[in-house]
């Protein structure tokens, strides 16, 4: 049976928790007012730098239909195969090289500040009839930037490479496949559909040429954007980082791995093209995609 004794330090002991557990909920709702406050103050400055774009009818936007386009459905046994980051003189020419004796066109989606300092490389790529995708100036990450920053990353790269090139983008590849609905609709404005792919070059602890090799010459069917690199995006600007150096390891093994994919492709009885000329041969999808 229970002492008077006891049952005081018992009771003592409650109306402590109990003091510790006001405490805590007080910290976990000052904490939760914080993040609230935080989340608005955010929110608040978005929509000072879009001008209230989503609901303020920022201007008129009739830039008709344009697609994002991972596969396309297709009667026929063929197959898209892009390259991002390029042109560099390290990787571009092996790959143009390879596509050459495979007799396979593709789209190469040109980080513009590359296009600029190797322009020889890019009208190579020009010169062998291969279609030029905009994939931005810099690589940067399209859901860091304002919407300022989006537009400049997208509009300099077409005006600084098509003034080299004299040719125009048809096509946008978002860095690393992340895209805005600002971005999606600067796209538009550029007349540009935009491709993000179905297939890579397979699982990044794949170290041996033959492993990715077998990899892409087994994956890809009818139908795929196969997406592939031919420099080493934000890399370009560090090369001696890290980072900088696990990419450029990654894309010379896709490098060295591409005459043999691209044969066991063909093997298989697919032609692979540009990414313009895969949605060409597509089939309309259902409503619904279903």
């Amino acid at each position: 049976m229970s002492t008077r004794r006891q049952f005081l330090l018992g009771a003592g002991t409650g109306v402590a928790g109990l003091a510790v557990g006001a405490a805590a909920g007080a910290f976990a709702a000052d904490q939760d007012d914080r993040v609230r406050a935080h989340a608005t103050a955010a929110a608040q400055a978005r929509f000072g730098e879009a001008g209230g774009a989503a609901d303020d009818g920022e201007q008129v936007a009739r830039y008709g239909t344009r697609r994002v386009v991972w596969s396309a459905t297709v009667d026929q046994q063929v197959a898209a195969i892009t390259f991002d980051d390029g042109p560099t003189p390290e990787f571009t020419p092996r790959i143009l090289d390879a596509l050459d004796r495979a007799g396979v066109s593709a789209t190469f989606n040109v980080m513009g500040w590359n296009g600029v300092h190797h322009p020889e490389v890019l009208r190579d790529v020009l010169a062998a009839g291969h279609e030029i995708g905009n994939h931005t100036w810099t690589h940067r990450d399209l859901t860091t930037l304002t919407a300022a920053q989006t537009r400049d990353e997208l509009v300099r790269c077409k005006d600084e490479v098509e003034a080299l090139t004299g040719r125009p983008f048809t096509s946008f590849r978002p860095p690393r496949g992340e895209l805005t609905g600002y971005a999606l609709r600067v796209a538009a404005e550029l007349g540009y559909d935009t491709y993000i792919w179905s297939v890579t070059r397979g699982p990044g602890d794949r170290r041996e040429v033959a492993e990715v090799a077998a990899y892409m010459g087994s994956t890809v069917v009818a139908g795929d954007v196969l997406g592939l690199h031919d420099g080493i995006g934000q890399g370009t600007f560090d090369p001696d980082a890290a980072f900088a150096r696990a990419l450029s390891d990654r894309r010379e093994l896709e490098v060295r791995a591409l005459p043999e994919a691209l044969s066991r492709i063909a093997d298989r009885g697919i032609r692979l093209v540009g990414a313009d000329q895969l949605l060409t041969l597509a089939r309309p999808e259902p409503v619904g995609g279903g």
